[in-house]
């Protein structure tokens, strides 16, 4: 990814079972799922140094398939039905902190979807949701750096779905940290990138209550941010509160950060799906002073906007759609032919 200097290390990729027939009739998985994501912690001095702690992330990609476009649309609330296993007592629990907590079921079915997974390098190979994936690093990671707990955080971020997953996410571990007294002071933070709307009134209020910080960033022209819930929402007012208990009626968490597309090295597009592109998100966001400011561009590479769509002006001379996987994936083996790699590699 091109990330390698960043002080953070990679402990643990992500996978999830985007297959809606395998979620709708309970079909056993057959492989480990789609990459959707990894989690890494803070491994340099000097980076620990200028954070002033050691941050774990957790970063999930945005939608990508036809599939999970499908689970980002699938218009329903849910109860979230999540239980771990309580540390001091040894017990498995449920999240009851709060009555009529409700998830978007697309994003819920998701996270807590089955995965093919091999224990370590030479295991065996189990089937493990990827919601247990997630909560048994973050445990593990804990357990290692429980002597440094007092400079210890958490940070989740994503875009799209990813955004979703890591709002989900990030309420389901910090629900997890206030269980247990020596981790529930662990602040827990989510940046999310143009999220759509995860739960009900009831989640967003038991978000703020758990002391989960969410900051997202929302492109002003991208529709993504709003839906689900595009007649009942947090911008209905008084009705929206006396109607919450219906299956529909979605509110957003935390705190928007507006991004307008002020930037001068963007043409004028009717493309909307532009819009949602995470490229752009970075560029907008690189360039904000203040929501009335005009654009301030502080150097961040502007040919990256255009690795996937086509919103520089021409004179930048930077062709649209340039960003390519390199021979889509394939390797060359020893025998000289080239095929798919190994998905444990």
């Amino acid at each position: 990814m091109g990330m390698s200097e960043s002080g953070y290390q990679v402990t643990k990729y992500v996978y999830a079972n985007t297959n809606l027939l395998n979620q709708v009739f309970g079909e056993k998985p057959k492989d480990q799922g789609v990459w959707l994501g990894f989690i890494a912690v803070c491994t340099d001095p000097n980076e620990i140094r200028r954070l002033g702690r050691r941050d774990i992330v957790i970063a999930w990609r945005g939608t990508q398939t036809a599939e999970e476009w499908i689970e980002d649309l699938r218009d329903i609330l849910v109860p979230t039905r999540l239980s771990y296993r309580c540390k001091r007592t040894g017990k498995n629990q449920e999240h009851h902190f709060a009555d009529g907590v409700l998830i978007e079921r697309g994003f819920l079915s998701c996270y807590t979807s089955t995965v093919r997974h091999r224990q370590g390098a030479v295991g065996a190979t189990v089937n493990i949701s990827t919601r247990d994936l997630v909560v048994s690093e973050i445990e593990r990671l804990i357990q290692v750096y429980e002597k440094e707990m007092d400079n210890l955080s958490i940070t989740f971020t994503g875009h799209s779905l990813g955004a979703a997953l890591a709002t989900l996410s990030a309420y389901d571990i910090k629900q997890m940290l206030c269980t247990e007294h020596n981790f529930h002071q662990i602040p827990v933070t989510v940046f999310a990138f143009a999220s759509p709307r995860v739960g009900n009134i009831a989640f967003a209020k038991r978000v703020e209550e758990i002391g989960v910080k969410v900051l997202r960033f929302v492109n002003k022209r991208d529709l993504v941010p709003k839906v689900p819930g595009v007649c009942m929402n947090e911008n209905v007012g008084c009705l929206s509160k006396l109607l919450h208990w219906l299956p529909w009626t979605y509110f957003h968490v935390g705190v928007e950060l507006p991004l307008h597309n002020n930037s001068p090295f963007i043409q004028h597009t009717h493309n909307l799906a532009y819009f949602h592109n995470l490229e752009l998100y970075l560029h907008l966001l690189d360039g904000y002073v203040g929501s009335k400011q005009p654009f301030s561009w502080s150097g961040r590479d502007h040919a990256l906007v255009n690795k996937s769509c086509d919103l520089l002006r021409e004179k930048y001379e930077i062709p649209p759609k340039w960003w390519q996987e390199q021979n889509k994936g394939l390797v060359k083996g020893p025998d000289g032919k080239w095929t798919q790699p190994s998905e444990e590699e």
